[in-house]
């Protein structure tokens, strides 16, 4: 192919044949080299490891966070520790409601809500053993025993 066949009028390279196989432009707005402002108003881009523009760190977990679930797990086999477990993520929750720089997620979320699943269960199985008694003892009289 001769220079002619990438040539348009007056000279130009013809827009529709790119003989270096380089991507058109279209008309963008060249990047700004990386963490530098963009001379065109745009943002910089963040370098690895910060956080995103209107982000801050991660918070960190309550203090007591292992402990409520750890309970919480052991209420399932001793429902004492269920019912501390609920007390302890609800008092956590109480400070983090009122600013603590804590986020009530992961551990702590889990342990209370195990907590209170499980201390529910066991105020309605207790209620039903009751009832369950009374009826039995109930039955038991009016059938002369």
């Amino acid at each position: 192919m001769s220079q002619q066949d990438y040539q348009g009028p007056q000279g130009q390279p013809d827009p529709q044949q790119n003989p270096y196989g380089q991507a058109p432009d279209y008309g963008q707005t060249p990047a700004a080299p990386y963490g530098q402002p963009s001379p065109y108003g745009e943002p910089a881009q963040q370098p690895y490891g910060q956080p995103a523009y209107g982000y801050g760190a991660p918070k960190q977990e309550h203090p007591q966070a292992q402990t409520v679930l750890i309970l919480g797990i052991v209420g399932i086999f001793f429902s004492i520790c269920a019912f501390i477990a609920w007390y302890m993520g609800g008092k956590a929750k109480k400070e983090i409601e009122a600013g603590a720089p804590y986020s009530f997620d992961g551990n702590l979320k889990v342990g209370y809500l195990l907590g209170k699943i499980i201390s529910i269960l066991a105020i309605v199985g207790a209620v039903l053993a009751i009832v369950f008694i009374i009826f039995a003892g109930v039955l038991a009289a009016s059938a002369g025993y």
